[in-house]
């Protein structure tokens, strides 16, 4: 058995930002990362301009064999975690091996959630998580004609500007939701997003749940629950992703919607942390539990949890901010977006003018604070939002003013 003072499973964002951070604050400690890809670490946010050709494939890792040779940090590839044993303080190895650790941060990310019905085994029907799916893309779209996206969010926006720019003619949207992105956007915002991707050839057909695939080997036509039959080249799905905690099952663990931890990123097992896509974590920003999946916010906990895991506890505090550039489009998410967390939501711009704002209030402490914001189409709104999302900035006073497209945000921080 090797012993090892950090081991950090997950070799991505979370993980990889730790390690570097261990180093820096412990020069002679032992680190080991332990990765279930073939690959040294690669930015998933470039997958995306990858594929519409903005940056080449190289371009997309961030980093090289020798600067972990340099960091003195080994890295173990191509290999999953099977076992937790947190009283011994020790991990198996899907190789055999097992690894004694001083400190243990859990950074797996997750993985695609995959269609479950019939024909779903066939090939050109396509998920976007990794660099490998990333070059299958490329190669069915730059063959393909006619595409059919299942799932709306962000992956199904890539999966739009990624077939148009790989040469795709046309492309249609399946959501089983009653407007894209439902959940996560009213349906004025929605439509103004739906409005972009219509001016670009993309159609997008709610209501619609797919019942089958068929082919013959390769897919060649998408049947939905209502009785359509949809003629395909290529399929883009991208209905989720999810962590596998199935290891760490026995362990004593606490696990909600993913493993739960404070605002160090502790879990409730003695040298324990979670990070990134995998970690539910109390958000002192606006005390509540919180997942955030993006690679933003898992860089930035895996910077807070490096340094408590290498003695400097760091609180990790955050408004989040997550976004994507579709064709001539744009939509940005700050901070909370939930409807029942806040005590109002506000709504600037109009599907006519092709922009929408809506911006979430709550009362905290005494003070009215704008807790988050969905920005589409309209980025001059973007910087002033976050700002004020982040400053805790009491909006009292400009509270009946906010709905008004003709206010200056800026007018919020002045």
């Amino acid at each position: 058995m090797k012993s090892v003072d950090s081991l950090i499973v997950g070799g991505s964002a979370a993980g990889t930002t730790a390690a570097e951070v261990i180093r820096s604050l412990k020069p002679e400690s032992s680190i080991t990362i332990v990765t279930d890809e073939n690959h040294e670490q690669y930015s998933r946010v470039l997958l995306p301009h990858y594929i519409r050709h903005k940056v080449t494939r190289e371009q997309g890792f961030l980093k090289k064999p020798e600067w972990y040779q340099d960091k003195l940090i080994e890295l173990i590839k191509g290999t999953k975690v099977t076992k937790l044993d947190s009283k011994g303080h020790k991990v198996t190895l899907s190789s055999g091996e097992e690894y004694q650790y001083g400190k243990l941060l859990i950074a797996i990310g997750g993985y695609v959630v995959k269609l479950k019905v019939p024909g779903a085994d066939l090939t050109n029907i396509l998920y976007m998580r990794t660099i490998e799916d990333a070059d299958r893309i490329i190669e069915a779209a730059s063959k393909s004609k006619k595409a059919v996206i299942v799932g709306g969010g962000f992956i199904g926006l890539e999966f739009c500007s990624g077939f148009k720019m790989n040469g795709v003619e046309e492309v249609t949207v399946l959501v089983r939701e009653p407007y894209y992105w439902e959940g996560k956007l009213d349906e004025e915002s929605s439509k103004v997003l739906v409005n972009t991707l219509g001016k670009n050839g993309v159609t997008v057909l709610v209501n619609e749940e797919v019942e089958k695939f068929v082919g013959d080997g390769k897919v060649k036509s998408v049947v939905t629950k209502s009785g359509k039959t949809f003629e395909v080249d290529v399929v883009g799905v991208g209905i989720g992703i999810k962590s596998n905690l199935s290891w760490l099952e026995g362990s004593g663990i606490e696990i909600n919607r993913a493993i739960v931890t404070n605002e160090y990123l502790e879990t409730n097992l003695p040298d324990v942390y979670a990070a990134g896509d995998c970690a539910e974590f109390y958000d002192v920003t606006f005390d509540r539990k919180h997942i955030m999946g993006n690679w933003a916010n898992a860089t930035s906990q895996g910077s807070a949890v490096g340094k408590t895991m290498a003695g400097v506890k760091t609180v990790f505090e955050t408004a989040s901010s997550y976004s994507i550039n579709f064709f001539d489009g744009s939509c940005l998410f700050i901070g909370v977006t939930d409807d029942k967390f806040a005590d109002e939501v506000i709504s600037r711009g109009s599907v006519g003018g092709d922009k929408m704002t809506r911006i979430f209030v709550k009362t905290i402490d005494g003070s009215m604070r704008i807790v988050g914001a969905t920005i589409i189409n309209n980025p001059a709104e973007v910087s002033p939002l976050t700002s004020a999302v982040k400053g805790k900035v009491d909006i009292a006073s400009s509270r009946e003013k906010l709905a008004d497209p003709n206010f200056d945000l800026k007018n919020l921080i002045s």
